[in-house]
């Protein structure tokens, strides 16, 4: 059985295709357009993963959608469904206008009606399709499901449990206004940054906080969490981010100003006030959290947990949530974000409809286009000047020894939004110049976020304050750094003693691997730096054009192409 699944007009618009409940190929579609978070229809990425899957599409037996727009048929708007503009907004308003004649309360007869006209096109709840993200990718029997992002069709957090054998089960849910995803979205707008895309910098400068500032009762006061129910509710006196037009565009009110100071400008400078408010921020966002997960395991015992939605791509709260609640297992994949959602689609969809459904493992993300064959025809197309290697590993070891900022393109591109050792740039940790080298030759971003340690899985314990065996192998969670080994890995230490890791092990990534073994056995440090491979306000390199484009326009001294070695 082959399921597509597909995500647009949200956050990263992208394709996904699933064979016998294995994920086949995902790619987003900014990777291919080149245009950062493309919101638009993915029909490069849709094209692509047929190609990839060797199929066309009337080989597919269900195309899925991670976005149910019968949820808006449920009340009739007359501004949508009075006049088309264009004749198959039929599909909307006509239905949406007989629901309103018809005085009826849910959406069901709507569902079916679009199941009848579109018998091989299925809308999911978008929070369901996080939710099969989650459960399906995990590899667990059984375990709690929670998503939480800004909003889907109206919910905006899920309470759950799945397992194998009867699918995912939805106890519950919270609806906007009461969000944690536009909670910190608006302060992320107020701290000078864009909502839906900047979060993580506010996550980084809270870092720079201190903790239990002035600012954090007052931000406290704006949440009332009932942790007997499961809920919060923020006080919508102080955000409009249901509204946003009302305050040009603002995701938060004059009361909100009044009550925290001016707002930052986007190139205003960073005062301690700045840090301070993200520091309460963050704190306020992980007790909300806190509360809602510790009664998900109140109701459903489960000792597992599974989560997704753009708020859980909070490393920084991800790492700490075993701490925090009774689950003693989570985990979180590499696209827990709207672009996973045609992951979580194409599998729900497999799922839903496969007589005996397979739940074969996806330990890694490497889901996207290989171009190991063009790589030389596009060097020598370029006649560009360049060197065949041996051993790709070993020569990238010894370029970070030798102090090169190095780029390092290698196989199948990893899906979602971060790099994992096969679109990546790389720099030896031990260097204090790191961060700055890696913002000034290529990044050019704030000097307050940090860079990623890339470490051999089974030296994790021996580096972090961590469990023992524990794997990180998406970036998904932060851990602290042991204290008397921080100083020799400086380019990878946030300023809190942090590092946001990427355990990586050699059954997934060989050459990713053998490289940094060769780095630790010359220097004894099993870590590199590791960060996209890509320029401040463009997506991730994707072909070896891409690769070679972004090298000569910044400052990396060598890149490694498959086999090939361009140095300048």
């Amino acid at each position: 059985m082959i399921t597509l699944g597909l995500a647009h007009d949200l956050f990263i618009s992208s394709a996904a295709l699933v064979r016998d409940g294995e994920v086949v190929a995902a790619i987003a579609e900014e990777r291919l357009n080149r245009q950062k978070q493309y919101k638009g229809f993915p029909m490069q990425a849709l094209k692509t993963c047929l190609r990839m899957a060797g199929a066309s599409l009337d080989e597919v037996d269900a195309v899925a959608v991670g976005w149910n727009p019968t949820r808006h048929l449920e009340h009739p708007a007359q501004r949508w469904s009075n006049n088309a503009r264009w004749r198959p907004e039929y599909l909307y308003g006509v239905p949406n206008m007989l629901l309103g004649a018809s005085g009826a309360g849910s959406g069901e007869w709507i569902e079916q009606s679009l199941e009848s006209l579109h018998p091989r096109i299925i809308y999911y709840d978008h929070q369901l399709a996080h939710a099969a993200n989650a459960f399906y990718l995990s590899g667990y029997d059984r375990a709690a499901v929670f998503c939480a992002d800004g909003r889907g069709e109206r919910a905006t957090v899920y309470f759950g449990w799945a397992d194998r054998q009867t699918g995912i089960h939805k106890l519950g849910e919270l609806r906007v206004p009461q969000s944690l995803g536009l909670f910190y979205g608006a302060i992320t707008q107020y701290l000078g940054f864009k909502p839906d895309s900047d979060e993580w910098k506010v996550m980084a400068l809270a870092s720079f906080g201190v903790p239990q500032n002035a600012y954090y009762p007052l931000m406290r006061a704006l949440v009332e969490i009932d942790e007997r129910k499961g809920t919060f509710y923020l006080d919508q006196r102080y955000f409009s981010y249901s509204e946003p037009e009302t305050y040009g565009g603002k995701f938060f009110t004059p009361e909100f100003v009044e009550r925290f100071g001016p707002p930052r400008s986007p190139d205003g400078d960073y005062e301690q006030r700045h840090y301070d408010i993200a520091w309460a921020l963050q704190q306020v966002f992980e007790e909300i959290m806190t509360a809602l997960l510790n009664h998900l395991h109140q109701r459903t015992g489960e000792s597992k947990l599974v989560v997704a939605g753009g708020s859980m791509m909070n490393s920084v709260y991800n790492g700490k949530i075993t701490g925090l609640t009774p689950f003693k297992e989570v985990f979180i994949s590499s696209c827990p974000d709207d672009s996973g959602i045609s992951v979580g689609a194409a599998l729900l969809a497999y799922h839903q409809r496969a007589e005996r459904p397979a739940f074969p493992a996806h330990p890694h993300n490497y889901w996207g286009p290989s171009y190991d064959q063009e790589i030389e025809e596009t060097l020598k197309r370029y006649k560009l000047r360049y060197t065949p290697l041996s051993d790709p590993s070993l020569t990238g070891a010894e370029l970070l020894i030798q102090g090169s900022l190095l780029g390092w393109f290698q196989g199948r591109m990893e899906f979602g939004q971060r790099a994992l050792g096969n679109r990546s740039i790389l720099i030896d940790p031990r260097r204090a110049d790191g961060k700055d080298v890696v913002n000034s030759a290529v990044k050019y971003r704030e000097s307050f976020r940090p860079f990623a340690p890339a470490i051999l899985a089974e030296r994790t314990a021996e580096w972090f304050y961590a469990e023992p065996h524990a794997l990180v192998p998406f970036m998904e969670r932060v851990y602290l750094f042991r204290e008397e080994l921080r100083g020799q890995v400086p380019a990878v230490v946030h300023v809190d003693g942090t590092g946001r890791l990427q355990t990586v092990e050699r059954e997934h990534n060989p050459r990713y691997y053998d490289l940094i073994r060769h780095f630790e056995h010359q220097t004894g440090v099993p870590i590199v730096l590791n960060t996209s491979f890509n320029l401040n306000g463009e997506p991730i390199v994707c072909t070896p054009t891409d690769a070679i484009r972004t090298f000569y326009s910044c400052g990396l001294d060598a890149l490694i192409l498959g086999d090939y070695l361009l140095t300048k």
